[in-house]
């Protein structure tokens, strides 16, 4: 009964951060589309649904999927560290280790590859996204989730956690989709805070 209770939880995370993902998507091509500046014999880009399955598949699996066991880890991780931590210690090593080790290591190389494949982009254009982006989605990802995570790795009950990061996950994923499909690249001068909110 607990083992079906798990698959029931697993599968609500991984549809809602499916959903989230791909609504954040939709939200940001249809900002694109609104901004865009284009000559006048050129046509509006049509709307790109490989894009929006590719970034729902993509996130309902890794943060519904992977997320979940992954935020079981750094209770563990403060209580290694710390005696009794408090909720604001474990928190505070929860936040730092998403922010500083997962995200720049494992999820945004995982994002950028996994969405790259699942719209049949060669192995180079994936490598050349990441490589592209990466430095401006971690400046991104550090001003929009360290003051989140704090919160929700601090006060928010485990059961709910994956949950609430897909929640707060529609915002990142909007300025996520912004940097991972711009059609220039940006100047290395050092990223501006994104005003677009992932």
């Amino acid at each position: 009964m607990l083992r079906a209770s798990r698959l029931r939880s697993l599968a609500r995370d991984i549809s809602f951060a499916g959903v989230a993902g791909g609504s954040a998507d939709f939200v940001c091509q249809r900002l694109e589309s609104g901004l865009a500046v284009l000559p006048p014999d050129e046509a509006a880009p049509s709307y790109d649904w490989r894009r929006s399955f590719a970034f729902s598949t993509f996130t309902g699996l890794y943060i519904g999927g992977v997320c979940t066991p992954l935020y079981s880890l750094y209770p563990r991780i403060a209580a290694s560290l710390f005696r009794s931590p408090s909720p604001n210690v474990s928190g505070t090593v929860a936040t730092l280790c998403d922010n500083f080790v997962h995200v720049p290591f494992l999820y945004l190389p995982a994002f950028y590859l996994g969405t790259g494949a699942l719209r049949g982009e060669s192995s180079a254009e994936m490598a050349d996204g990441l490589r592209r982006n990466w430095a401006m989605s971690v400046a991104a990802c550090l001003s929009f989730w360290l003051p989140a995570q704090f919160v929700i790795f601090s006060m928010v009950p485990a059961a709910y956690r994956v949950r609430c990061v897909a929640s707060c996950d529609f915002v990142w994923n909007v300025a996520l989709s912004f940097i991972a499909h711009r059609r220039e690249p940006i100047s290395d001068a050092p990223p501006a805070m994104m005003q677009a909110d992932s």
